[in-house]
């Protein structure tokens, strides 16, 4: 597999901005595993106030970039899948929050305090 440039593991050791995290449900699914072993859909789902479909498809994505780890299976007849941060992911993760903290810390000490509202 060939590609151009580094992927989203390396930028994140690079630079600490990881785009892939800048999706507001990625990163908050990643900081919401990195506190546990494995987290089931359903409570990750919950948890981040989302649908069925968006936790799939930005699972997906963390998966195949290989921040995820996606476990399957069953509890009694009933289906079942779990998440983990992969080590890969948590090195990402913490590089991202890092920067944003940098990035949080250069602008609060450079600009007048203003509210923003993120409800948009």
């Amino acid at each position: 597999m060939s590609h151009d440039g580094p992927g989203p593991a390396e930028r994140a050791t690079i630079s600490g901005r990881d785009p892939l995290l800048e999706t507001g449900p990625r990163l908050a699914l990643c900081a919401l595993l990195q506190g546990a072993e494995w987290v089931d859909f359903a409570t990750a789902r919950d948890m981040l106030a989302v649908s069925d479909s968006a936790i799939s498809k930005h699972s997906r994505t963390l998966e195949d970039a290989g921040y995820l780890d996606v476990r399957k299976g069953s509890i009694g007849r009933r289906p079942r899948t779990w998440f983990r941060l992969t080590a890969v992911g948590r090195v990402a993760l913490s590089g991202h929050l890092a920067w944003l903290t940098e990035l949080s810390q250069a602008h609060g000490s450079s600009a007048p305090e203003t509210e923003v509202d993120l409800r948009q």
